[in-house]
Order: C-alpha cells, then structure tokens, then sequence
C-alpha cells in the first residue's frame, strides 16, 4: 500500500509545484472573511459560511490519511451550495454582489497570471464551478481524476492577472483538500468557445456576440451535459430538434472558422447537423451522450458577421468554438479556400464513413463530377 501511494505522490508532484500553498488538514474553523492563501500570486478569502461548512472534516475517522503532494486526502473543508444563486448562473459562478449560497466560497484575486490547483473530492456529478467576476465569465476548469483515490480530483484554473474570481462548488457539497499555484502565461486567443450561459431563445454573452433560436422561436436553450474541448470542459447548450440559431460575431469582429462539438441529449439518439448558412448538409452525431467523444464539425466562412445553423432528428448537446482570425480560414493550407461559403468539413463521423460533399455541404454520390470534399480534404473528380 505504502507503494502506490508512493508512486502517486511522484506522479501529483508535477501538477502541485508549490503544493504547500493551502492544506485542508491545518485548516481548523473558517469564518466568513478568512484569508486562507495570500501569496505573490493570489489572495483568496472565505465568503460565506454555514455551521457545517466552516468546520474540518474527516470524513474516513480513521488515522491512515492518503497523503500526496503534500495534501491530505481525508481531511477537507466543504464548499458547496443549498440554493441556486440568481442571475442565470445556474450554478455555474455567483455574482460579485450576491455571494448568496451557503457553505464556504471562496473569492480569488490574481496579483499575477496564474494557474492554481484544486484538490478535492466530490460526487454525484457535481464538481467545482468558477465565475470571472471582472470579465463577468465562467471559467473552464481542467479536472483530472486521481488515480487510486476514488471521487478525488484536482482541477487546474488559468487566473489572470488583475481578476477576481469566486470559486464554489454546483449543486451541492465538494471537499476541498488543498490549493496550490504557479506562475501562468497567457497568450489572447483569438478564438472563443461559447457554451451554456442562460436559458431561452436569445443569448447574449460577455463579449457582445449573440446566438438566437431564429425559427419556430417557441423552443429555448437548456443547459446541457459537459463537451471537453481540449483539456477543459464546458456546460453544452441543449438544443431542441430543427430549430434553426443565428450566431452573431461581436461587433468589430468577422467569423473565419467555427468549429462544432456535439453529443446527443440520450444515448443512442440519432440527431444530426443539417444546414449550414442555408447549405443543406447530413452528418450524424455520435449517438453516445459522452463529452469526451463529441463530433466535431468545422465550418469555415470568409469573414461573416453572421452565420445561421441546424441540428435536427433529435435534441442535441453542443458547444461552439469560434475564430475571428482571418489566418484561421486557411489554416488547413488548402490552395483551394478563398471563395465565400463553406471551405471545410471535418467530423469524426465523416472520417470513419468516407462520405463526399460538394461546396455546398451536401452529401453527392461516389461518381459526382466536380470539386468534392472527403474526410476533410478537397478533391477535384473528372
């Protein structure tokens, strides 16, 4: 046993460089107002509390605590909610004048870009939530299951410099285990996934751009499951089956490339991405309801400042992940993009099938003349 806690120790050292920042197990009682890390990177304090919350736990009442990376893993101090706070967060961040849920949150401000570590341990689905007070944006988290420690998990945050953030846990009670940070590096993307945010047919996020359900306008948006895109995770929007969205480019901003992550609402449903811009198109989902395994359709556009699109058959769960860089339209290095409309589809599902589209996104048949796209790159067929 001694081994493999051990082994995981060595392996945790890496992800928790400073990982004597904040240790649950010398946590004692934690008060509204209480400044449990205040180093050159951060500064985060308690925001409420309840009688539970604010007491150290154990929850295993045992003398063998599982300890790596400096953190013990059978103390903790709860973070959670027993109300959902107001605002359409739905549990996604608490609004910097209404840190209302009970239990112990935690506010954050960064004195320097950087990456902090939680460890912690929760279930049932719930895990910890992050809301960007001053850009007023949910920020994605980087979760990691620990291997051999069953329901523990350590969770990497990108904080920027000057930000202050509130950090609790969804829909219930996460243990926090320990804190550590380390010096991050930014670089602006010029890309933006636009994921869950707030119920109804139009949305209108922090950075101006809009997405609105544009026909048969009496079906709204829902939150849906988590899609992982890269090494983060993200709320989907759930959207009803054949109601065609309208996604509208902040202003002073152009489309270039949109690229799409989808799962179904249940598994084994068949919903589909249809239409694109008015292109008629016919490419399957992936019928499992996993955020790790998503579809991902690529759309690009010369410069648009609007683009309408469809999933139909049934309900689906996506994400969005949208580049304003003209150098995206073409990243591929195909000779061929230049012309409006779209210039790429990629799927996984087009991949394992090999079906052929032409310029418009419609599936052709195998003796089409012309230029056709298959699996993702462009061929000229005589």
């Amino acid at each position: 046993m001694k081994k493999i806690f051990t082994l995981i120790a060595m392996a945790m050292m890496a992800i928790g460089v400073n990982a004597q920042d904040w240790n649950a197990s010398n946590a004692g009682s934690l008060p509204k107002g209480t400044t449990i890390l205040d180093n050159s990177y951060v500064t985060i304090v308690t925001a409420v509390q309840d009688t539970e919350a604010s007491l150290l736990k154990d929850e295993q009442n045992n003398n063998d605590p599982k300890t790596f990376a400096g953190y013990t893993f059978t103390k903790y101090v709860n973070i959670r909610v027993d109300e959902a706070p107001s605002a359409n967060n739905d549990f996604e961040g608490t609004p910097k004048d209404d840190v209302s849920p009970a239990g112990i949150s935690l506010i954050v401000t960064a004195k320097q870009n950087t990456d902090v570590t939680l460890y912690y341990k929760h279930g049932d689905g719930k895990a910890v939530s992050c809301l960007d007070q001053t850009a007023k944006e949910n920020v994605a988290i980087a979760e990691t299951a620990v291997s051999g420690l069953s329901s523990y998990y350590t969770g990497v945050y990108k904080f920027i410099a000057g930000h202050t953030y509130t950090i609790y846990a969804r829909g219930g009670t996460t243990g926090l285990n320990g804190i550590s940070t380390a010096k991050g590096t930014y670089v602006e993307s010029s890309s933006k996934v636009y994921a869950y945010f707030a119920d109804g047919n139009l949305v209108t996020y922090n950075d101006g751009a809009t997405m609105q359900i544009t026909s048969n306008t009496s079906k709204n948006y829902g939150g849906g499951a988590n899609i992982v895109v890269g090494d983060a995770s993200y709320r989907a929007i759930k959207n009803s089956n054949g109601a065609q969205n309208t996604f509208t480019a902040p202003e002073g901003k152009k489309i270039y490339r949109m690229t799409f992550y989808a799962i179904p609402n249940k598994d084994n449903d068949a919903p589909k991405f249809q239409e694109f811009n008015g292109a008629t198109l016919d490419i399957p989902v992936t019928t499992k309801k996993d955020g790790t395994q998503a579809t991902q359709t690529i759309m690009c556009v010369n410069g648009a400042e609007t683009v309408t699109f469809t999933y139909g058959g049934k309900q689906v769960n996506f994400v969005v992940d949208v580049d304003y860089s003209e150098a995206s339209y073409n990243q591929d290095n195909d000779p061929t993009n230049g012309a409006d409309g779209i210039q790429a589809i990629k799927s996984a599902v087009i991949d394992q099938n090999g079906a052929i589209y032409n310029l418009a996104g419609q599936k052709v048949s195998n003796d089409f003349k012309g230029l056709v796209i298959k699996n993702g790159k462009k061929f000229v067929v005589k």
